[in-house]
């Protein structure tokens, strides 16, 4: 078992070193959907008979694997855990051939949830113990957000992790960004990279200068695997995911898009994140009857990939919230987990 208390190398040696396998691995099986894709999708279970369900959607170019602590934290308050390699993420089917199966490919977000509604029917409710409760980060929210005001009322909540209702333009204007995309995917040239993306390249990634985390042992895990794996790999945005993204959050951002979800909601929203506008989290939230926005100052955008006092925040305000909307939980094995849940 690791300690992650031990005195870290440098980033650049950390983001180098192996993957830790966690042992024992969570039940790995593989869905082939209605077209023929295929996604990789996960389940971790709790120690004893779980008390409640947890479905944990994954952000852009994540994999299951990254969320190893995560799961076993969820676990360990008697959850019985799924998750998902998005279509063209992860292990799951990718929507260009090589060499091209890098890029960040989507022409529809409407192609997500219907994955998503397929991968509920045929895996996680069949599975099904107690309350169904939804956790999703960044593109995993956004994709949450949309499924929600589909009428499916299954989930008795939800706890959404810097959820994609926006997407930072980087200080380029964005009706320029946005009439660029279009035009770009029209024109034939969807499937391109957009201006400054590209492929993984391991060597371009800067502890120092990162988005995510200031937890160095953290920001490490994701590119340990893109190392160690390269199937995993996934590079920057095509034109056509940015074409998708600007028409999907103008979706959402519809008043009567959200007027039917009746759901408590619970918005963990990191002030420092360059990679969502900062006032996204809060107009989100204010389209839900039962939208509950907690801020946190110091966090960048993968708030549950923060340190430790950080996540330990988090997980009072996720504990606090799902006190008031789930059967009373048991005592929390050994608190939170930090070190330990990174597995063996």
């Amino acid at each position: 078992m690791p300690d992650l208390a031990a005195p870290a190398s440098s980033p650049a040696d950390l983001a180098a070193a192996a993957p830790i396998r966690p042992e024992p691995p969570p039940a790995i099986g593989w869905l082939t959907l209605p077209d023929g894709a295929v996604v990789r999708h996960a389940c971790w279970e709790p120690d004893a008979a779980p008390r409640a369900t947890l479905l944990m959607l994954n952000g852009r170019s994540e994999f299951i694997e990254k969320y190893e602590e995560l799961a076993r934290d969820w676990n360990a308050r008697g959850f019985r855990v799924f998750s998902l390699d998005w279509r063209g993420q992860g292990l799951s089917t990718r929507p260009l051939p090589p060499p091209r199966q890098q890029r960040h490919y989507l022409t529809d977000f409407a192609i997500l949830e219907e994955d998503l509604q397929v991968f509920l029917e045929r895996v996680v409710v069949p599975r099904q113990a107690g309350p169904l409760v939804l956790y999703a980060h960044s593109m995993g929210g956004h994709v949450a957000a949309r499924y929600l005001t589909s009428g499916w009322h299954h989930f008795a909540a939800a706890v959404l992790s810097a959820p994609m209702a926006d997407i930072s333009t980087q200080g380029f204007p964005r009706p320029l960004v946005r009439a660029l995309a279009a035009l770009m995917s029209f024109a034939g040239f969807g499937t391109a990279y957009a201006l400054g993306h590209g492929d993984y390249d391991p060597d371009r990634q800067d502890f120092a200068t990162n988005p995510v985390s200031r937890d160095v042992r953290r920001w490490a895990i994701h590119h340990q695997w893109f190392r160690a794996h390269p199937e995993l790999r996934v590079g920057g945005v095509t034109w056509a995911w940015l074409h998708a993204t600007f028409r999907s959050v103008d979706l959402l951002a519809r008043p009567e898009t959200s007027a039917a979800v009746d759901l408590p909601m619970l918005v963990l929203s990191p002030v420092q994140d360059p990679l969502i506008p900062p006032d996204a989290h809060r107009d989100l939230c204010r389209r839900y009857h039962k939208c509950r926005l907690v801020r946190y100052p110091e966090a960048r955008h993968e708030i549950m990939m923060e340190t430790d006092d950080l996540r330990a925040r988090a997980w009072a305000d996720i504990d606090g919230f799902l006190a008031e909307v789930l059967p009373a939980a048991p005592a929390l094995r050994g608190g939170v987990l930090g070190d330990a849940a990174m597995g063996a």
